[in-house]
């Protein structure tokens, strides 16, 4: 499992999603974010390009088995989680998303809470 980069803040677990010949590309396959840290998960955009011209750059929907966060919904435009939910407990079990880039649906990475 690789240790998701933490961001300028500890509180951080960036996601990079991007698009490299055509695919969907995220550097992390799967997240971890921490209760008791008060971590929240930041989605960035790894393109070079403007943002805004055809709205947003991607979105990440946690559709199979529920949000591990308030919502369940993330894009360019609003790319943090916030914390996890109070009823969320850590564990193994593994929150799924789709990433959408450009009309492309792809991936299902995935992401987790620890203590």
């Amino acid at each position: 499992m690789a240790t998701p980069a933490l961001g300028p803040s500890s509180r951080e677990v960036i996601v990079k999603i991007g698009l490299a010949a055509d695919k969907i590309t995220v550097d992390e396959n799967y997240f971890e974010v921490s209760k008791s840290l008060n971590q929240e998960v930041k989605w960035v955009c790894a393109q070079d390009h403007k943002h805004g011209e055809d709205g947003p750059c991607f979105t990440v929907d946690f559709e199979t088995n529920g949000s591990p966060f308030y919502e369940s919904q993330f894009s360019s435009d609003a790319p943090v989680s916030g914390l996890a939910k109070r009823s969320v407990l850590a564990g193994p079990k593994v929150y799924k998303y789709t990433v959408r880039v450009k009309g492309k649906d792809d991936l299902d990475p995935g992401g987790g809470v620890k203590p």
